[in-house]
């Protein structure tokens, strides 16, 4: 699996709901949402998108349009080439290698204990299973 793959899992998607959302855009590209309309899409909770959208947001996956004079944001994939192709490489990770399958979910549990013990998951990637 590509490093590129296993850095977006471990910074960027960061849980499920990240990587499903990046799916999402990956699978729709043209999509151009609130965080509601995205939730529904995604048949996540607004509370679980939002902070997933933020993520992707901040790190330039997408790109975030002010709506209503501020009132609600927009999100859009970024028409960069390099995010394309990221989130292609993630989809053919994710979608198509069982074995890469595998490694992408394991990292995501280890998020989620990570988090949920207050470790950082960053401090805690040597010797993971990433490298499998």
């Amino acid at each position: 699996m590509e490093q590129a793959v296993i850095d977006f899992v471990q910074n960027t998607a960061h849980d499920l709901t990240g990587l499903e959302v990046a799916l999402f855009y990956q699978a729709n590209p043209r999509a151009f949402d609130t965080a509601a309309g995205i939730a529904l899409r995604t048949h996540r909770s607004v509370s679980e998108v939002e902070p997933a959208l933020e993520r992707l947001g901040a790190n330039g996956i997408l790109d975030v349009f002010d709506r209503g004079d501020g009132r609600y944001h927009c999100f859009a994939l970024s028409p960069t080439r390099e995010t394309w192709n990221l989130l292609c490489m993630v989809s053919e990770a994710y979608h198509d290698d069982e074995q890469a399958r595998g490694v992408i979910i394991k990292m995501l549990v280890k998020q989620l204990i990570l988090k949920r013990t207050g470790q950082d998951f960053a401090g805690a990637s040597e010797g993971s299973d990433a490298d499998a």
